[in-house]
């Protein structure tokens, strides 16, 4: 944890570099800005939405960006963005609930399934920065056919667990071999209340979303 610290702290305090900490906490790196009207602004971009004092609270909803052969930094308005992308991963802009109380936060998440996907599975990484306990943390969520464009669910709220087996096999219920497979709890295919295995959750989701997406 120490050396972390030491590498946040040099990081921050070296602001004309660049560093990609979290997808919430990003300054001065390459990315694809995607837009809501249909839109896109290459460039560089800064974003300081998970840091010590706001905790997750955005008290001005806009990202920065300086476009390529531009020098001026541009405000984009969170509202009117859909996500970004670096390399090979995009990072979209969805509600998500952190703490389970319907409480929801704009943040940026990876998305985890193809564009294409029936069922959309995205992961936020914290570093620790703007979280109550100050560790890093993974958390997941899950976007269905019926959601909005910004809506999500926590893989570990009580609209998905307990009683995965009933819940999940009830959201592809027009798969009857899959869902069956996730009622009968077969390996692979159940995810229990009690799980301390980070990747339990990416696992078995991504093996249910992608059998679901071939499903006929």
């Amino acid at each position: 944890m120490k050396s972390f610290l030491v590498c946040l702290i040099l990081l921050t305090g070296c602001k004309p570099g660049m560093f990609f900490i979290t997808p919430n906490e990003v300054h001065k790196e390459k990315v694809v800005l995607f837009l809501r009207n249909q839109t896109t602004i290459e460039g560089e971009i800064n974003i300081s939405l998970e840091n010590y004092s706001s905790l997750h609270v955005d008290f001005e909803p806009f990202i920065q960006i300086v476009p390529e052969g531009k020098n001026a930094e541009e405000n984009i308005k969170l509202v009117d963005i859909t996500g970004y992308s670096m390399g090979p991963d995009y990072y979209t802009l969805k509600k998500i609930d952190l703490y389970m109380n319907n409480v929801y936060n704009l943040l940026f998440v990876k998305r985890l399934t193809g564009e294409n996907s029936k069922i959309q599975l995205y992961e936020l990484y914290e570093s620790g920065r703007g979280n109550y306990s100050g560790e890093t943390k993974y958390s997941y969520y899950l976007s269905l056919p019926s959601f909005g464009p910004l809506e999500t669910m926590n893989t570990r709220s009580s609209s998905l667990i307990p009683f995965f087996d009933q819940k999940m096999s009830e959201m592809v219920s027009d798969c009857p071999t899959l869902a069956s497979k996730i009622k009968s709890k077969e390996k692979g295919y159940f995810i229990p209340l009690a799980s301390f295995n980070i990747k339990t959750h990416p696992e078995v989701l991504l093996k249910i979303i992608n059998e679901y997406n071939n499903c006929n």
